[in-house]
């Protein structure tokens, strides 16, 4: 085949079917870097074809055959044989694109080459998703209800889909208080005694504009002992929704001397459980775990306390009223001036209400402490009529106002008297007031009596603020909780009104406050991620994480001890990967095999283990069966001989199927005693499909550059891509303070974010420190997620102007698939030229104009670079996350050029 044709011979060849016959084979090989399928073939059947007939003629002047027809036998020969050399050469050409990672499309071959590097192909990850539990909270119920490991729980399809199941991984004890917890949703009331509004319970308080009010402001560290306060209502608003009545008072009026205090001090009489507690540190404020110890070595549940503490509470600071608006006696006396002289002789100048002053003339100052026969020191109050609402005692006050002065008394007796004085004779009401200090300082004529003191019951303050940050208060006091436990909290979005969402968090400390609101106060391992109307808010301590899968077992047959790597089948596919930390992959097997009931292990390879090591290896075929293979004696020791001795336990179900939605897992296919119900309130995460070829080629080299150590800032990268439940990942310095540390941002299987409280993050986080240097910071967080949009119009070839509907079909599916998820990286911007390129891949398009191409939180209009975030640290250790840029969901605006 390699030979020519030799010139002395062609001269000889008088036929002429010679000429032009050359040797095409073996063509010379050459590849370039980086293509997805190398050239290997030395030939094709026409080159192979051509090359013998090149040979046959240079043997021509021997062999004397002259024809060169197809239907010669000689010339069909030769054919033959060049199909065959072009059948061997394209196997041979197959051979060799599988035996590189890049070119391999053979399963088989692409597992085998990454084994030779110590890598297998991810088999996937189950979903995980936290499941809350309602237990039974009615009287008579049990306090606890246990909830055991392997709960099996399955979702509710939707169209097109299957059940999925779900097993509890881990076992808590669920508790009635703990279903529906909520937050403190009031404050009391504090009065400050300046122009603040009061909120006063009840609606039907019979208050109005012009009513006096008595208020005692709280104490605070810097005044303890602050002054009532006489204020008189501006406006009453009467709110029937919420059952309060809202009072704006008058400004204060000055006054000479401050009122004196009348409301106790906010305190509470508790018994002695309660009071040995106070005793012990100057701020009510105990940790759950010392408050149940101190219960136990002083013999009180702390739950007593709270009983203790709600019926002790003390009244909060008053604020009275006056019902009755009342004169002193002789206010309406006339002008001793307007008195006949008869009248003037009979009482005296110095009896009456208006005394004479040095100049001769007269002014209304007979104070209340100088009434016409009354002693020094008297204590009565001569009131202008008959009063019946005013009685005596230690919670009834008078305050008495002479122009801006103001003078608070209590009555200590009240009583119905005829009096005559100042040509005035009437049946009144005399009090008798606690001290005559002050008396002196108020005038008959100009004084006012406000009687009849009533308290009015203050209302709690509504907390108004959104429930965020790291510590949540309980409306009440919940026994139990403890550190480490999690809860899940769903409400209302302050941030998007009407829109649900649900976080799971970690308690970090359990305290209870023993003052006169006793309550639970959440403290988490970190701040809530989301803001929430308070109002709306729940939060449950009944919840267990679980894995998709369903646990199985099964006899998997005999031990041969005759036989080398035995190798068994599980019936029951797929095997359940779960999210793990242990492992540099990110995921570990639930796969429990005995033999004779000894627990062998698993183990990546046989070689290098001991002939007497119990060790098995996995493998997972393209059908998604797994397959178990044993040791020969050498490398892992055979199966011992025996009748169906070996045994698996394992759980099956795995992949992106178990990503159900909010509130699917419902079904509770073993329902423990007590439980009422199930639900997810967030939708499964973490769970990925096994390997695809595509992403193997990528990863497998990974395992040989990281080699299950964490260095280089490339190799964070490198083990986070390759860790299970991970798609994307980009690794920067970042400088927290005066340390530099790695910022790496993730992406979860097709764009899913990676959340923070899930498992992947938590074992991602875990397994970089564990198998990287602890000292260095290090900080994960998931991607952020940018969209674009563009608009074109497409100048079509001409056959395929007549129907133009699939050209512009496929011309946005190739905008897809070049700025999908898996087509982008972190920090990558968009060029308007590949967009052009991307459109102009779709067959039928022969030119294209771009009319726009802006970011989504940008102004539409035409841009040729779309510029993207990368990851960065900026002030006060704040770190944004890389951002992932690709193209709108929504229909691209596409259309045919005029």
């Amino acid at each position: 085949m390699s030979g020519s044709v030799d010139p002395t011979i062609r001269g000889l060849n008088d036929c002429g079917c010679c000429s032009g016959l050359q040797a095409e084979t073996p063509k010379a090989v050459m590849n370039r870097p980086g293509l997805d399928a190398v050239g290997y073939r030395v030939g094709r059947h026409s080159q192979f074809k051509a090359s013998m007939l090149a040979d046959l003629s240079a043997a021509g002047a021997t062999l004397n055959l002259k024809t060169r027809e197809d239907d010669d036998f000689s010339i069909g020969l030769l054919d033959a044989w060049s199909a065959v050399l072009d059948v061997l050469t394209f196997y041979q050409e197959r051979i060799a694109n599988e035996c590189f990672i890049r070119t391999a499309t053979e399963r088989e071959s692409l597992l085998e080459l990454a084994r030779l590097i110590g890598y297998e192909l991810r088999p996937g990850v189950s979903a995980t998703a936290d499941l809350v539990f309602t237990v039974e909270d009615a009287d008579g119920a049990p306090d606890s209800v246990p909830i055991e490991v392997g709960t099996r729980v399955q979702s509710v399809p939707g169209p097109n889909e299957l059940p999925q199941s779900f097993e509890t991984t881990e076992r808590i004890v669920a508790h009635g208080e703990w279903n529906a917890m909520r937050p403190r949703q009031t404050r009391r009331h504090l009065i400050t005694g300046t122009e603040q509004p009061f909120r006063l319970q009840g609606t039907a308080t019979n208050l109005k504009s012009g009513d006096a009010l008595l208020v005692t402001p709280d104490s605070t560290p810097g005044n303890p002992s602050p002054p009532a306060v006489f204020r008189q209502i501006a406006t009453v608003t009467a709110n029937t929704t919420d059952g309060i009545t809202e009072v704006i008072p008058q400004p204060p009026l000055p006054a000479p001397a401050p009122l004196p205090r009348i409301q106790r001090e906010i305190f509470f009489e508790p018994g002695p459980i309660v009071r040995s507690l106070l005793n012990l540190k100057p701020e009510p404020v105990f940790n759950a775990a010392d408050l149940r110890a101190r219960g136990e070595i002083f013999r009180f549940r702390p739950r007593e306390v709270f009983a203790n503490l709600k019926a002790t509470q003390p009244p909060p600071p008053s604020v009275l009223t006056f019902r009755t608006r009342a004169g002193v006696f002789g206010n309406n006396a006339p002008s001793f001036a307007a008195l006949t002289t008869d009248v003037k002789n009979a009482f005296g100048r110095d009896n009456w209400v208006d005394r004479l002053k040095a100049d001769g003339t007269f002014e209304q100052n007979r104070r209340l402490n100088d009434y016409p026969g009354e002693p020094p020191g008297s204590t009565y109050l001569y009131l202008d009529s008959v009063y019946p609402g005013i009685v005596p005692g230690p919670d009834s006050y008078v305050l008495l106002k002479d122009e801006n002065v103001t003078q608070l008394f209590q009555v200590q007796d009240v009583t119905e008297i005829s009096k005559a004085d100042f040509t005035l004779s009437l049946k009144i009401t005399r009090l008798t007031l606690n001290t005559s200090a002050g008396l002196g300082n108020l005038s008959i004529r100009g004084t006012t009596v406000f009687a009849q003191s009533e308290p009015l019951s203050l209302a709690r303050d509504p907390i108004e603020e959104p429930l965020a940050g790291p510590i949540i208060d309980l409306d009440s006091y919940v026994d139990g909780l403890t550190a480490g436990q999690r809860v899940m909290i769903c409400g209302e979005s302050s941030d998007t009104r009407g829109v649900q969402i649900c976080e799971s968090a970690t308690l970090a400390e359990v305290t209870h406050k023993i003052d006169v609101d006793g309550y639970t106060s959440l403290v988490l391992t970190n701040q809530l991620a989301n803001k929430y109307v308070r109002t709306s808010v729940t939060i449950s301590g009944n919840v267990a994480r679980a894995n998709h899968g369903e646990s199985t077992g099964e006899i998997l047959g005999g031990g041969d001890a005759s036989q080398k790597y035995q190798a068994f089948v599980l019936r029951q596919p797929p095997l359940t990967y779960v999210s793990s930390s242990a492992a540099a992959g990110g995921s570990s097997s639930t796969l429990r095999v005995f033999v004779n009931e000894v627990q062998w292990n698993e183990v990546p390879f046989l070689e290098s283990q001991g002939p007497a090591d119990h060790v098995f290896v996995t493998r997972t075929g393209d059908d998604g069966k797994t397959i178990l293979r044993f040791g020969d004696g050498l490398n892992g020791a055979r199966l011992p001989t025996g009748q169906e001795n070996v045994r698996a336990t394992y759980r099956k179900g795995i992949g992106l199927s178990g990503m159900v939605q909010v509130s699917q897992l419902s079904q509770l296919m073993n329902r423990p005693l007590g439980v009422r119900g199930v639900t997810n309130p967030r939708a499964a995460e973490g769970g990925e499909d096994r390997e695809s070829l595509d992403t193997a080629r990528q990863n497998a080299p990974l395992a040989i550059m990281t080699l299950d150590r964490i260095v280089s800032l490339e190799d964070y990268e490198n083990f986070a891509r390759a860790f299970a439940g991970v798609a994307k990942a980009l690794a920067t310095w970042s400088w927290s303070g005066l340390v530099r540390g790695v910022f790496v941002t993730v992406a979860g299987p097709e764009g899913a974010p990676v959340d923070p409280s899930g498992p992947t993050y938590q074992n991602l986080l875990a397994a970089m420190q564990r198998f990287g240097d602890p000292h260095v910071p290090l900080r994960v967080v998931s991607y952020r997620k940018a969209l674009f949009q563009v608009a074109a119009r497409l100048i079509l070839a001409p056959d395929r102007t007549a129907d133009p509907q699939p050209v512009l079909a496929s011309a946005e599916r190739a905008l897809r698939q070049a700025f999908s998820f898996a087509s982008r990286s972190f920090g990558q911007s968009v060029a308007l030229s590949e967009v052009v390129a991307a459109l102009q891949s779709a067959t039928g398009v022969r030119a294209v104009e771009v009319s726009q191409l802006f970011r989504d939180d940008d102004q539409p209009g035409l841009n040729a670079l779309l510029p993207v975030v990368a990851a960065q640290s900026g002030p006060d250790l704040n770190f944004t996350a890389a951002e992932l840029l690709t193209l709108d969901p929504r229909p691209v605006d596409l259309g045919i050029a005029p």
